[in-house]
């Protein structure tokens, strides 16, 4: 049986099998009232089974590393590809390429699925934490990251960046939840985050900025060697020493993970940003400057982030994903793309009126709907960069040309949606200060 037509039976099963357990066995967390949850995740699947799993190369490196780090370790990086930390390669060296090949792709298939369900649940815990009461509310949220291209993306690549997402929206809904309930961080804390993060790594070394926001997202600078904090720093250290042992035996692996930065140079068009890809052609060499200039503009938003002591964790993440997505230069760029939207989503998040309905809400979240709206159509609207059938029709020029005119569409779009940010923090800092300015004068009067 093809692949395809075996992973859609799978798939209905679980489907099946999971609303059956949720509804019979798990009534307290998915009630009748909070059936809108299904909703979402039927997108989330149907999505995936119409990108038909199509791409296997990516998968094949996977593959290899996990067999190669069994068989020869110190030869890992001569796997063609492979720009990953060791750690992934020993996840895989452990599960899936224990299996033969065609067993081991129709389980990391189901296993995409499974991280992709529990991300939308965990996406759904965060909005409850962050305040989004009305059921009505967090569905538009998780519909917004159920649906697209990014989702259509992943699984037609049969890519792993729903477990990079899964685990990035863990640490931040431990966080905000140690927050909210005024909890004191122990060492089982940080050593739990700490692990999940570096492991996160090992599949998408390029947010190692993320973990420096992390690390010092609360620490001034005079207690930067503060005994708790030094403790932290060596759990961190100890976790990847750990999570990547095969760099201890053997040194050269570092000088050859660090050349897999170079990786973009050799795929220009791929890597390029999405506002320029097909606008500006590069050669290699300018490639190569506009990496180093990419690498410190993310260092320096990543060291404002840190200072800026007034943003949440939750929104430094969120802020500096937006920020990679116009700076960050990676060799395929679109497969983190669904990572980076999905925190830029909870961006809006605090921002939303809940407190109307009918057309009242409509009024009062103009700008709000304006910005989701935006978000929505990017992604969405790389599917017309994607239409093979165009190529074939209207021949080459044309379809060049359709390209041209997506990215000159991401680029308004995205325009729009920083715009309505930007409006919308505003207001907001605003009505605080204004807040903050009756506060005082009612102090004065008393």
């Amino acid at each position: 049986m093809d692949i395809f037509f075996l992973t859609i039976i799978v798939v209905l099963f679980l489907i099946a099998f999971f609303c059956i357990y949720l509804l019979c066995f798990n009534q307290n967390y998915l009630s009748k009232g909070n059936l809108y949850v299904l909703i979402p995740i039927i997108c989330f699947i149907v999505w995936g089974l119409s990108s038909r799993h199509s791409f296997k190369l990516d998968f094949l490196c996977f593959y290899r590393s996990g067999r190669q780090i069994l068989t020869n370790p110190a030869a890992l990086y001569k796997v063609p590809a492979y720009v990953y930390l060791p750690s992934y390669a020993i996840f895989f060296a452990f599960t899936f390429s224990l299996l033969p090949f065609q067993v081991s792709l129709f389980a990391f298939i189901l296993f995409n699925y499974i991280t992709g369900v529990l991300l939308i649940l965990e996406f759904n815990k965060i909005l409850i934490l962050m305040d989004v009461k009305k059921k009505e509310h967090r569905f538009i949220f998780l519909i917004l990251i159920s649906n697209g291209y990014y989702v259509w993306l992943i699984f037609y690549t049969i890519q792993c960046k729903f477990l990079v997402l899964l685990l990035l929206l863990l640490i931040i809904r431990r966080e905000i939840q140690y927050r909210r309930e005024g909890k004191e961080k122990n060492r089982n804390y940080y050593i739990l985050n700490y692990g999940l993060f570096i492991f996160m790594l090992g599949i998408s070394p390029f947010f190692i900025f993320l973990l420096f926001i992390y690390v010092f997202q609360e620490i001034q600078l005079k207690d930067l060697f503060k005994k708790q904090n030094v403790e932290n720093y060596f759990i961190v250290v100890l976790w990847f020493v750990i999570q990547n042992f095969t760099f201890i035996l053997y040194p050269s692996q570092i000088f050859e993970a660090l050349g897999g930065f170079g990786l973009p140079v050799s795929h220009i068009k791929r890597s390029s940003p999405f506002y320029l890809r097909y606008l500006i052609v590069f050669t290699a060499t300018q490639m190569q400057v506009l990496i180093y200039i990419s690498l410190v503009i993310l260092t320096i938003i990543t060291m404002v982030l840190i200072h800026k002591r007034s943003l949440n964790i939750e929104e430094k993440f969120s802020f500096f994903l937006l920020a990679y997505r116009f700076f960050g230069i990676t060799s395929n760029a679109d497969f983190i793309a669904h990572t980076c939207l999905c925190f830029v989503l909870l961006l809006f998040v605090p921002l939303l009126k809940q407190d109307f309905i009918g057309y009242d809400f409509i009024q009062k979240n103009k700008v709000f709907l304006i910005g989701v709206i935006s978000f929505f159509l990017i992604n969405h609207i790389n599917f017309f960069r994607k239409s093979e059938i165009l190529k074939g029709i209207f021949g080459m020029r044309i379809y060049i040309y359709i390209r041209v005119f997506v990215t000159l569409g991401i680029i308004t779009l995205y325009t729009i949606m920083i715009l309505c940010l930007f409006t919308l923090y505003m207001k907001k800092n605003n009505i605080i200060n204004e807040d903050q300015d009756t506060s005082t004068v009612e102090k004065s009067l008393d």
